[in-house]
């Protein structure tokens, strides 16, 4: 199993649109820079977005040598006549598969309904630096004490995962942005600390997000990690995690689940959970790859939310939300998924021991020879944070959760000032 085919959901969107804004192309704007990779950047949709454009580096690569360099700015263009001309904003590179070499680059735009823009990407292949910019998202590979955990968050909410591939909640007090997912896990549960707090109970459940299979009428999840502070030793077969960025613009980590047996079968499990600055969603892609399987068995790959006491169901074409109250203390949340419905089913209430799940199914089924990979945003909300009716707050970002930033029309360009490169800005 390889991590080529998970890591091309990271960079699906791109597609070739209209050429650069005339009469532009030729201004130079950082003189110690020998190449400019220039791309457009739009918004398809019907509402205006915001969030971050992801650039492809081997579709930058085709044009533009060794992009990214060993350092790069990305520059928005300006329309004709504002002031200033253009705006430097934060950029990020992110090694996916872990072999050394960068395989997206984002940065930051807010787009109109049908906009268009045009941003300049100056890099430099010997230029050896990098830009500190302000920190938004955190990744780690722990949650507190437990090392056995992966915890992402950006400073609106965080998530975790500890296994069963699902992921829990550590939602914000009202006012209180921030990184510190592990505050949590140093503080009693049961004391209000006025800074966020564990919100969902997972138990015997899908949780928000899990990932299962089905054959038949049985139901298989992954195993889950054995705490640290349970002082047990752990099996064999278990999830590992990678954090694979740490920001600051996009968090991302990775959890492999291999050899994962199933009866008489093995099946290698993995997926890639990533969250932006200033977003309360994650978005996940998986893959699961069959390597010894009855010629007979065949699975459907399923993600689901737990259900919740006295739960209000909010399903739409492409997303399942459900809504309620956990216990007095905690007040109201609400768990969403989003996807794509041309490739999920929805599917009756699947039962786990500790509560029914709200589910959907892959059209494509997992058998011998033919791997299921996927793609799904999952969110959370919590009436603490100051949301009064968190279903209906996650049924409003429906849009946002599935919009995309299209990035495309790739322009190469090297300095016409050679004689500048390396040197102080003139």
């Amino acid at each position: 199993m390889t991590i080529s085919r998970i890591t091309s959901f990271f960079l699906m969107g791109a597609s070739v649109l209209a050429a650069a804004t005339p009469g532009t192309e030729n201004e130079w704007l950082l003189p110690n820079f020998a190449s400019r990779l220039t791309v457009e950047v739009s918004n398809s949709g019907s509402a205006s977005v915001k969030g971050l454009a992801t650039v492809p580096v081997a579709k930058a690569r085709d044009v533009a040598p060794n992009f990214p360099g060993r350092i790069a700015f990305a520059i928005v263009v300006n329309n004709a006549g504002s002031a200033p001309r253009a705006t430097i904003v934060p950029s990020q590179a992110d090694d996916l598969d872990g072999d050394g070499t960068p395989d997206q680059f984002e940065f930051p735009v807010s787009l109109g309904a049908g906009e268009h823009r045009r941003v300049d990407i100056y890099y430099s292949t010997t230029l050896d630096d990098s830009i500190s910019w302000p920190k938004q998202v955190q990744a780690k590979h722990r949650y507190g004490y437990n090392q056995q955990t992966a915890t992402l968050e950006s400073e609106l909410i965080g998530y975790r995962t500890y296994g069963g591939f699902f992921l829990d909640v550590q939602a914000r007090e009202a006012g209180s942005r921030g990184l510190y997912n592990d505050l949590a896990a140093y503080v009693p549960p049961r004391m209000n600390f006025q800074k966020g707090r564990d919100v969902l109970h997972i138990g015997d459940t899908l949780g928000l997000g899990g990932i299962f299979l089905r054959r038949g009428n049985s139901i298989y999840q992954p195993p889950m990690n054995v705490p640290d502070y349970a002082h047990k030793p752990s099996p064999e077969m278990v999830p590992h995690y990678r954090v694979i960025a740490q920001g600051p613009l996009r968090a991302i980590i990775e959890t492999t689940l291999d050899r994962w047996t199933v009866g008489e079968d093995v099946i290698d499990l993995r997926a890639q959970y990533s969250i932006d600055a200033d977003e309360t969603f994650v978005r996940c892609r998986f893959e699961a790859v069959p390597i010894r399987m009855q010629p007979s068995h065949t699975y459907e790959v399923g993600i689901g939310i737990r259900d919740l006491p006295n739960e209000s169901l909010s399903p739409a074409p492409g997303r399942l939300i459900v809504s309620g109250q956990q216990n007095q203390r905690d007040g109201k949340i609400g768990l969403a998924l989003y996807f794509d419905d041309k490739h999920f089913t929805s599917i009756a209430a699947i039962p786990t021991s500790d509560s029914r799940n709200q589910a959907v199914v892959g059209n494509v089924r997992l058998k011998p020879g033919q791997a299921v990979s996927g793609e799904y945003t999952a969110a959370a909300a919590w009436s603490g944070s100051g949301i009064e009716n968190p279903g209906e707050a996650l049924a409003a970002v429906t849009n946002t959760a599935m919009q995309r930033i299209n990035v495309g029309a790739f322009v190469f360009a090297a300095t016409p000032h050679p004689e500048k490169v390396d040197a102080e800005s003139q």
